[in-house]
């Protein structure tokens, strides 16, 4: 199955869901993880609070920014009121590119946030001919055949002192490929080939950046009881094999992918990282052709 058609899916879940008043990241136009934060509060707009500390505290209000994987554009949209800007989003997905520009559109921003049906692997110097200074990619690059090529990709965007800012689920190097949780999390979740903690630092320091913010925000994710955990793992993974070759199927894979990162979590053998790795401000600057 393509990226493309497992969001198309997902966001009919999300549709469906709000439909039952129930808070599948509609509220806040987005797909990523909902953390807890420091008052109790649980959004979707905490993990974009922390990403607002992090851009400041590593180089302050950029001008022009790339959202890599930008969803429903919810992280675009918050960061430009904050921050102002010019922001461009790409998606695999058809449905989300559609859903964002109308938002931009209701909302007045049409001319500093478009959105674009681009792969982040593409030559993207039409759309950034003169690169950013700060590409955000949010729970994005775990669905990269290659990561360390994406990242270099992504890299060569950016200007003289520009950021990439990750925020991503980054296994320890100690947890085996064949790992039944994570086998089962990589095929729910459609990720080929996740970067553990050596091959991310590898391939950003390859990419001529040097990591300057590192945050663990696994605290911040919700836990359940290991027994209750235990039972929704065998309680999806039947209904996954029943309904493999229908549209729920994919749900249900996503659920239990989910689930199975759940369990990986309360094991610390999976962290969910929020890095910024910055670009030397001397050097040259991404230029069209």
């Amino acid at each position: 199955m393509s990226i493309a058609r497992y969001y198309a899916w997902l966001s009919r879940f999300q549709d469906a869901a709000r439909g039952l008043a129930h808070d599948t990241g509609q509220e806040t136009l987005t797909v990523h993880r909902h953390l807890r934060g420091d008052d109790g509060t649980v959004s979707g707009d905490v993990l974009h609070a922390r990403v607002l500390d992090a851009v400041m505290a590593t180089g302050g209000a950029p001008d022009d920014v790339l959202d890599a994987g930008c969803g429903l554009g919810g992280t675009t949209f918050y960061l430009q009121s904050r921050l102002g800007g010019r922001y461009t989003g790409i998606t695999l997905s058809d449905t989300q590119c559609a859903r964002a520009t109308a938002e931009a559109m209701r909302r007045g921003l049409g001319e500093v946030c478009r959105f674009a049906v681009r792969d982040y692997d593409e030559d993207l110097t039409d759309l950034l001919p003169t690169g950013v200074d700060l590409i955000v990619a949010i729970e994005s690059l775990a669905h990269a055949p290659d990561p360390a090529a994406t990242v270099a990709r992504l890299a060569a965007r950016l200007r003289p002192g520009g950021r990439l800012l990750l925020v991503d689920d980054v296994p320890r190097d100690t947890l085996p490929w064949g790992d039944a949780d994570f086998t089962g999390f990589r095929a729910g979740w459609l990720c080929p080939a996740v970067a553990a903690d050596t091959t991310l630092a590898t391939a950003l320091a390859a990419a001529g950046l040097t990591v300057c913010h590192d945050e663990d925000l696994t605290p911040r994710v919700r836990a359940r009881h290991r027994a209750a955990l235990a039972g929704l793992v065998l309680v999806a993974r039947a209904a996954a094999a029943l309904l493999a070759l229908t549209p729920a199927g994919v749900l249900m894979g996503a659920l239990l992918g989910g689930l199975r990162l759940e369990r990986m979590y309360q094991r610390g053998v999976v962290r969910y990282r929020l890095l910024v790795a910055a670009r030397a401000a001397g050097g040259h600057t991404p230029t069209a052709g």
